[in-house]
């Protein structure tokens, strides 16, 4: 077996319409239906511009004991952050700063490589990485 890269992130969250606007706002993702309505549970697919899933949100129903002991916002431990290869880093401050989102941008000292580092609604943390950008 060869890993080729992440296929996903999954996010639990109190308010799925919030987080996914967030997604939509911040990072330009485009929202799309779940098949697991069916399942039993609501959500939502966060996409790139060419379709690729990137984020897999889901409502953490409090009628239902399928995530127990899994609470949005709490301190994931091991898992710090989340990484994103990215383009456009001046249009992403801008949009950022357009939407009153608040970022940490770490400018190195050294080569090209820029990162903005931003929490959602869920305190989830991403790294988003500009090389040669």
């Amino acid at each position: 077996m060869q890993i080729s890269g992440i296929d996903h992130v999954n996010i639990l969250t109190h308010d799925l319409d919030a987080t996914a606007q967030f997604y939509e706002q911040a990072l330009g993702l485009q929202r799309s239906d779940i098949t697991g309505a069916m399942a039993g549970f609501r959500g939502a697919w966060m996409r790139d511009a060419e379709g690729n899933a990137i984020v897999h949100l889901v409502w953490l129903d409090p009628a239902s004991d399928r995530y127990d002991g899994h609470e949005p916002g709490q301190p994931t431990h091991a898992v710090h952050h989340v990484a994103l290869r990215c383009e456009g880093f001046v249009a992403m401050r801008k949009r950022l700063d357009d939407l009153g989102v608040e970022y940490r941008v770490n400018d190195r000292q050294f080569g090209d490589f820029r990162q903005i580092f931003l929490p959602d609604p869920n305190a989830v943390n991403w790294e988003l990485n500009f090389a040669g950008d």
